[in-house]
């Protein structure tokens, strides 16, 4: 399966949470905003990072849109850049296209003119949605900090009929298995030779630079 792309429309709190956290699996990452200081000092983390006029229409056009999968707008403070941004990206042909708002009105108005999501930025749901976006394997996430995360996620068909032992994750990869899949749903009572099924949930703890593994 092809390897999406994203762009990251606005760098506010929620656009450079998602933009960073999507970046770290080494997706491809736009990012665009309309302070050219903050786009500088953000520019060698990203694939591309440009500077641009938010609410101008042709500025947006010109940026490669037609080449993303995956588009985010985070420019909640701002309802009318935030319409044209997201009239643009659909007239682009961008598939998914998520923005920010500020209420529920907003939110109402960015739908009607072509958000397939529209939330209101916090940093837990920005990170949630970035797992969301990277992978369909992840089902939850929480940042417990220091670099370090908890991840729910779907056993790989590669881990079928393989002992946790045998995977050897927390070897390879600093991976500990805190949870798998039993009779009765997720337990953390397992031994080392547990067979974990695959197309089951296992909870995992590990670095957050680690993600990429299950993109």
């Amino acid at each position: 399966m092809r390897e999406k792309n994203y762009a990251v429309l606005g760098l506010g709190r929620y656009g450079m949470k998602v933009a960073d956290t999507v970046a770290l699996t080494g997706a491809t990452v736009l990012v665009a905003d309309s302070d050219i200081e903050k786009i500088d000092s953000v520019a060698d983390r990203f694939t591309s990072a440009v500077s641009l006029d938010m609410s101008k229409a042709d500025a947006l056009e010109d940026i490669g849109l037609e080449n993303i999968d995956v588009a985010i707008i985070d420019l909640a403070s701002d309802l009318r850049a935030s319409v044209i941004c997201t009239m643009v990206t659909k007239e682009c042909g961008v598939d998914h296209i998520i923005a920010t708002a500020a209420g529920v009105r907003e939110s109402e108005i960015l739908k009607k003119v072509g958000a397939d999501e529209v939330v209101i930025p916090e940093d837990e749901s920005a990170l949630r949605m970035a797992k969301t976006l990277i992978s369909e394997d992840f089902l939850e996430y929480t940042d417990i900090g220091d670099g370090l995360c908890i991840v729910k996620v779907t056993a790989k068909k590669e881990w079928g009929n393989k002992s946790i032992e045998n995977l050897q994750l927390h070897k390879k990869n600093g991976i500990t298995v805190v949870a798998v899949t039993g009779p009765e749903g997720l337990t953390a009572d397992y031994t080392a030779d547990w067979i974990i099924q695959p197309g089951t949930a296992v909870v995992l703890a590990m670095r957050r630079d680690a993600l990429y593994q299950f993109v």
